[in-house]
């Protein structure tokens, strides 16, 4: 899986300061779960990676170089990046919002706006894709 060919990946948050932060354009080193299973949301849209967060097994997990082409939510719509650095996540969609989530005390909990998020699933395209650079097995 190396060259320029695009993949799909799911970006599932764990909340609490777990999760991988995103950014498009950016290449670099992410972990990603090598046992992500046949759950609907991975199958029904045609997932071939998935993000690694803390609250997935170490022993399932690999690093890989990959650049982020692309960032959706279902809601929020194209997102330039989503920070996880923090007890708040903060979503910026490419329009410049910044939409702040809360990671502590209630996951997913929106501040100051009436939007309905039911789930937090980011679909994110990704290409220049290495073969793994470290395995935790």
């Amino acid at each position: 899986m190396t060259g320029q060919q695009v993949f799909l990946a799911l970006w599932r948050p764990a909340w609490h300061e777990m999760d991988q932060s995103l950014s498009v354009g950016e290449h670099r080193r992410f972990w990603f779960d090598r046992s992500h299973g046949p759950s609907a949301d991975v199958a029904d849209h045609g997932v071939t990676f998935v993000f690694y967060n803390q609250s997935m097994s170490h022993q399932d997990s690999e690093v890989r170089c990959a650049t982020i082409v692309d960032l959706k939510h279902d809601q929020l719509g194209a997102l330039n990046r989503i920070d996880t650095d923090g007890l708040d996540y903060v979503f910026q969609t490419t329009d410049g919002r910044e939409v702040i989530v809360n990671a502590e005390e209630e996951p997913g909990a929106l501040y100051d706006s009436d939007l309905q998020v039911p789930g937090w699933n980011v679909w994110v395209t990704i290409s220049n894709v290495t073969e793994p650079v470290a395995d935790h097995a």
